[in-house]
């Protein structure tokens, strides 16, 4: 069901038409009127017995009737012409709203007629007893069939798909392609058989994800739906319900959902709170309000504080100190790590540079920073304007995206490396380790993820995990810190398995720069420095 638009043609074009054709019309009766006028003089002329066939007058009355037929003749052969262009621009107008409605490689409503459609069928969904249903579909690894195939293979099963949704919804539903693998199907659908519209959805998938016979090859593409409903007999805009249709699509993408998924008002709801927090995680970047907490470092063996790991803390106007789960993954596809770890960062130089020279300082680099090709010189850049000893900071990255590209990690720990800064691998035994790769990365330390710490008291496969790492260190001599050290418990098994440093709740909470200089100055006048706990 498709509309068109009367209005694809500029209107003063369209004017000038209709004001040329009342012209003709004006021409033309003036013309008659003529006509008649001197006609009847002529008669006039010819009926008085004082003037004879001869008479130059009647030769001019004559004359002008002659002219008089002719006018007519002309301007009934214009309006005629003014009537066939009239009509030729209507059809070409009513050819192209049909185009621009509709998808040239499908042949279905493109998204401009999809709009139009749905409002049609807004109207009759207002009568009670009926809601318009929009289905939200999407295809997936269609972009591998353009790229083993080429793009008109893909052409061809973007037809073959068309025809599969065509032949499956009712006859007045409107059924569009809204952009490369995305298709949208709206019905108007009585409200008491509303669970027919889960199952239409259901149709569709099986039947768009089945195997395809193009040209002697067989493919075949996955497809994901969401689905919104209107409200019996409440007026509904076709763009509110698509959202709303798309956003259900979004989570059933998410949850990699192999069934049609309903909107629900909470899917919305969570939107929003993710749009205010991408908002508020601006307006914090703009107002320095990202600040370091420090975690101590304590040395296993003898208790001596060794260092600080910098984890990121959002002091929030509204809601206080707020951790890094809650925004380091948004910031991560925001794409805003880069300057949000710098402002981190500098904050935490600039307050450990007044601290004893034999404390570390421990970065964390998020995966998505080490495709940046100068993030060691960024590091360095910041190290030399707080006047920071390279010497004095590690750098820990990631297991997993350390191998993700060995080449990469290899050149930036080289790059630290030169400049001084020592590497940390972090959460080790999460990703992917392999002996080989710690022989040919130089590292300084392996910290063991504290998922295996957590458990080392009562599970033998962990303790065993950590036995084994922590064995593996002392022959490459590097030293093993162990992460999540919650109890006494934990922290005698992790000794006795040979972690040299840990650090954890019961070794010290994270805290504010403040607090960490209360905490120095404290054990400065300490007089039992074999201490295990600092704070």
């Amino acid at each position: 069901m498709l509309g068109t638009s009367p209005a694809l043609f500029s209107r003063p074009a369209r004017t000038a038409t209709r004001r040329a054709e009342w012209v003709m019309v004006f021409f033309l009766l003036g013309a008659v009127a003529a006509f008649i006028w001197n006609g009847s003089a002529l008669l006039r002329l010819l009926a008085s017995q004082r003037v004879s066939g001869l008479d130059p007058s009647v030769q001019v009355a004559a004359a002008a009737l002659v002219l008089n037929v002719a006018l007519i003749l002309f301007g009934w052969r214009r309006y005629a012409d003014l009537q066939q262009e009239a009509a030729l621009r209507a059809d070409g107008e009513q050819r192209a709203a049909r185009q621009a409605a509709t998808d040239s490689i499908t042949g279905l409503a493109n998204r401009k007629g999809f709009a139009e459609g749905v409002e049609q069928l807004c109207e009759r969904a207002l009568d009670a007893g009926h809601c318009l249903v929009i289905i939200s579909l999407q295809m997936q690894r269609f972009k591998r069939i353009n790229d083993r195939f080429g793009y008109d293979m893909g052409d061809a099963l973007l037809r073959e798909i068309a025809a599969a949704m065509q032949a499956d919804v009712p006859a007045d539903a409107v059924v569009a392609r809204l952009s490369g693998d995305e298709f949208a199907i709206a019905a108007c659908i009585r409200t008491a058989d509303l669970a027919t519209a889960e199952t239409l959805a259901e149709t569709l998938l099986r039947d768009v994800s089945r195997t395809y016979d193009l040209q002697g090859s067989y493919v075949q593409v996955g497809a994901i739906a969401g689905i919104a409903s209107g409200s019996p007999g409440v007026p509904c805009r076709a763009a509110d319900l698509l959202r709303r249709a798309d956003i259900a699509l979004d989570h059933a993408r998410s949850a990699r959902a192999a069934r049609p998924t309903w909107f629900d008002g909470g899917m919305e709801l969570a939107l929003i709170e993710r749009s205010e927090l991408e908002q508020a995680i601006r307006v914090g970047l703009d107002h320095g309000q990202f600040i370091p907490y420090f975690e101590p470092q304590v040395d296993l063996v003898t208790g001596r504080l060794t260092g600080f790991e910098v984890l990121a803390r959002w002091q929030h106007p509204n809601r206080g100190v707020l951790g890094a789960e809650l925004f380091i993954p948004v910031a991560e596809e925001m794409g805003l790590m880069g300057p949000l770890c710098e402002a981190i960062v500098t904050q935490a130089l600039d307050s450990a540079r007044a601290w004893d020279q034999s404390l570390s300082l421990s970065v964390n680099i998020s995966p998505t920073q080490l495709s940046d090709l100068w993030l060691a010189q960024r590091l360095v850049r910041l190290l030399t304007e707080q006047g920071f000893p390279p010497e004095r900071l590690i750098v820990e990255i990631t297991e997993s995206s350390l191998f993700a590209d060995l080449d990469l990690a290899r050149n930036l720990v080289v790059s630290l490396k030169n400049q001084g800064i020592r590497i940390a691998l972090d959460d080790f035994g999460t990703g992917y380790s392999s002996l080989s790769h710690l022989r040919m990365l130089p590292l300084d330390m392996i910290k063991i993820d504290k998922s295996f710490i957590a458990t080392l008291h009562v599970d033998r496969e962990s303790a065993a995990i950590v036995k084994a790492v922590a064995t593996l260190a002392q022959a490459l001599d590097v030293p093993v810190t162990a992460e999540g050290l919650e109890d006494a418990a934990t922290y005698e098994k992790a000794v006795s398995l040979g972690a040299s440093t840990g650090q954890g709740w019961y070794l010290g909470k994270p805290m504010a720069a403040d607090s960490v200089a209360d905490l120095l100055a404290r054990r400065r006048t300490e007089s039992a420095p074999e201490a295990r706990r600092v704070g």
